[in-house]
């Protein structure tokens, strides 16, 4: 039995809440899921560099643990042990282990800055893994102070630094690609109402990407609504849509307020080419709605689950091995913890024999199809700010059992899309 790189009591697994966040984990990291550029037999000298001893490199990890948003989050550990130990297993990154130090950031920004103070002043790590909504304040200086970070983007600010890695960001402003376009119109979408929850920047800025991309392929954007869980009517939207004669549903809100919209549409009789989501890939909803989503489009950036790719298969045996105590290792938060891990990995090999801080971001930032191993569509790390061009499309089925992949445009399954110029700006 492979011993732990970390130690924690067992735990059921905690329920994903933040499809919102996740909504792209864009496509990213250059294949490393398996090879290695050197094997456990090499022989270290002495490294000066902060975490790195001759058999070890220390990394340190920040995600909420406890507070309001942990539920969403907890899963976020047993896709860096998996990612570890599957790494560990091979001999580590030039013959050093890889060990893992980890925080609760208590879902508070001050909770995080304590979390990485304490990280890189005291226990002396190489590098951080944050998989946190806390970081932002502290963004600032962990650029100062030169420690390279891998994770998830939960804001702009992970665009905006240069020691920040991400894997494909949501957030960047500005452009927008038209691959949300060719799948609409791919599925006979002509007119189309874009739906966002006006109390969410995030949701905002998505819809924002949303029309332009329509636009784009010469689908007509008859209306941008406002919609608000718990206060607005699903009413209200289906009487939109039968208004404007919109033949298309793209929805940049709360999953659940798009299912109501989009059943009280059906029961209203109206006709829809496409139902498209942000988010909802979730076997749950299948459970709970049936045939009632039966039709509906849903997007990732990812390899989906159900597809039996080798690089989701490398990713479900190593969550059995790693991390047995997730029951299903089918969960964004453990696919995104364990890509940011596989991330650090590759900036560690691409340092060098003797790793340093700056090696690692400089070298990290010039890498140009990253995957992840497979498991995302290959993204240009040089480019933090662009926006992720490429995804996957799901509907589900007529029974509404399961979600089926909609073959793409590349070899690979996946849809892909050119960036779109930002139109200029009024003076």
């Amino acid at each position: 039995m492979r011993k732990r790189t970390t130690k924690r009591p067992r735990r059921p697994r905690a329920a994903t809440a933040i499809a919102a966040v996740i909504v792209g984990l864009p496509a990213a990291l250059a294949g490393c899921a398996t090879g290695s550029s050197a094997s456990g037999g090499t022989s270290n000298g002495p490294c000066a560099s902060p975490g790195v001893t001759a058999d070890s490199i220390t990394i340190g990890l920040i995600y909420p643990d406890s507070g309001a948003v942990s539920a969403g989050f907890r899963d976020a550990r047993s896709g860096v042990d998996a990612r570890v130990g599957l790494q560990n297993a091979s001999g580590g990154v030039n013959g050093r282990k890889l060990v893992i130090e980890w925080r609760d950031d208590r879902s508070e920004p001050a909770g995080f800055a304590n979390a990485a103070h304490d990280l890189v002043d005291r226990q002396n790590v190489f590098g951080l893994i944050a998989v946190s909504i806390g970081l932002p304040p502290s963004a600032d200086w962990l650029q100062k102070t030169g420690v390279p970070v891998t994770g998830i983007a939960t804001s702009a600010d992970w665009s905006q630094h240069p020691n920040l890695f991400h894997f494909g960001s949501i957030f960047n402003e500005g452009a927008a690609v038209d691959t949300f376009g060719k799948y609409v119109r791919s599925q006979n979408g002509t007119r189309a109402l874009v739906l966002f929850d006006p109390t969410s920047s995030t949701s905002k800025d998505l819809a924002g990407q949303f029309t332009p991309s329509l636009q784009s392929q010469g689908i007509q954007v008859v209306s941008t609504y406002p919609y608000t869980e718990n206060i607005s009517s699903p009413a209200q939207v289906v009487e939109r849509l039968r208004a404007t004669g919109a033949d298309t549903l793209v929805g940049a809100a709360q999953i659940d307020s798009f299912i109501d919209i989009y059943a009280a549409a059906r029961q209203a009789g109206l006709k829809l080419n496409v139902a498209l989501s942000s988010a909802g890939y979730s076997p749950s909803l299948l459970r709970t709605h049936g045939s009632a989503i039966a039709g509906m489009s849903v997007m990732v950036d990812y390899v989906p689950f159900e597809q039996p790719a080798p690089a989701m298969q490398t990713y479900q045996k190593a969550m059995a091995d790693y991390a047995p105590e997730l029951a299903d290792p089918d969960d964004e938060i453990a696919l995104g913890s364990y890509v940011a891990t596989d991330e650090m990995i590759q900036g560690l090999k691409l340092a060098g024999t003797c790793p340093t801080r700056p090696a690692f971001i400089r070298n990290l930032r010039q890498v140009h199809d990253f995957t992840g191993g497979g498991l995302f569509a290959p993204t240009d790390l040089s480019q933090p700010a662009a926006p992720p061009p490429c995804f996957d499309f799901l509907k589900v089925n007529p029974a509404g059992t399961a979600f089926t992949v909609v073959p793409g445009n590349r070899p690979d399954g996946f849809w892909c899309g050119e960036t779109l110029e930002a139109p200029p700006t009024k003076g």
